[in-house]
């Protein structure tokens, strides 16, 4: 790996403390420790990508399964029902499609996202940058 540099035990400890205290707000902004899953970071974190590289918000299921990779489909379907379940992902049928359903982010679940990014963006310039 190029740019590896060895760092001090006490840088190491400085990243694992700002690593845990960026989970910790995950589970405060999302107000449901049901959701502190690495699985829910991808999904989340990868639709907001995508529908900011985009002008399209809509998914259809089996593009949301493809965004949490470490899982199976069975899973994934889970997971995005259960995210369904608790309003964060809200489910449309498609206009195009009448047997088809079309997913989107809710406008709170994007909110939360943007203020998790916009926390974890200022703690690593605070912290993780300065040196050790």
């Amino acid at each position: 790996m190029t740019g590896l540099y060895k760092q001090s035990n006490a840088r190491r400890r400085q990243f694992v403390q700002l690593l845990t205290d960026l989970d910790q707000y995950w589970i405060e902004v999302l107000g449901n420790k049901l959701f502190h899953d690495l699985n829910y970071y991808d999904l989340f974190t990868q639709m907001w990508l995508k529908i900011n590289s985009s002008e399209d918000d809509t998914f259809r299921k089996s593009e949301l399964y493809k965004l949490m990779p470490h899982i199976s489909q069975r899973t994934a379907i889970k997971y995005i029902q259960t995210a369904i379940d608790h309003g964060l992902l809200i489910e449309r049928m498609d206009p195009q499609d009448q047997r088809s359903r079309q997913i989107t982010m809710s406008p709170d679940l994007k909110r939360k996202i943007e203020l998790f990014l916009d926390h974890s963006i200022s703690m690593l310039q605070e912290t993780s940058w300065k040196t050790g």
